[in-house]
């Protein structure tokens, strides 16, 4: 079962840092998930794991039905992202749809992310979630972060990025150590 809410998830690939190279496809240590195509594919990848890995309903290697008993009881709408078993896949949105839990791939497409049957592509996965939750259907309406309670931090950053906009994070007259902690999780989901 995967802790929640730890700030050490552990998923089945290495998630490199901003400052790493992304591994070359002889380096890459034996996964289910196919190797990067290219340095664009690495860095878009290696940026969203970051922030996921900063946001709370970012899940790991959850199983489908695992995700799907989560959300079974929540409010229409309610999400998370988890790692995906299929093998050339990285990621999931598992969501509480109308007719019950859903699931639907994360699919990487022209440079950016797409979900799988969708022809919106996103540079940033959070863009792709945005567009979701700001949609007039309403597919998607708040994140899914457990039961464990957050940080005053984590709801600070959010409402300061949501009061403020990612932007203009860098003009705020606060130290260079609080915009570092902005910029890791500079989003109001």
């Amino acid at each position: 079962m995967v802790q929640h809410n730890d700030t050490d998830h552990t998923v089945a690939r290495q998630s490199p840092s901003k400052t790493a190279e992304c591994p070359k496809p002889s380096s890459v240590p034996s996964t289910h998930f196919h190797p990067f195509r290219d340095q664009k594919e690495c860095e878009l990848i290696t940026q969203a794991v970051d922030y996921l890995n900063h946001s709370g309903f970012y899940w790991g290697p959850l199983e489908v039905d695992e995700a799907h008993v989560r959300l079974a009881r929540l409010p229409l709408g309610t999400f998370l992202i988890r790692d995906s078993m299929q093998a050339n896949v990285f990621f999931t949105l598992s969501y509480r749809a109308p007719e019950g839990p859903t699931s639907v791939r994360v699919l990487i497409k022209d440079g950016g992310f797409s979900l799988a049957g969708s022809k919106h592509t996103f540079s940033c996965l959070f863009g792709l979630l945005g567009y979701y939750i700001a949609s007039p259907k309403k597919s998607l309406s708040m994140p899914y972060r457990g039961d464990v309670p957050q940080s005053l931090q984590e709801l600070a950053r959010r409402a300061v990025v949501q009061s403020f906009g990612k932007d203009s994070i860098q003009q705020l007259p606060v130290s260079k150590k609080l915009k570092e902690f902005l910029w890791l999780y500079p989003f109001s989901i």
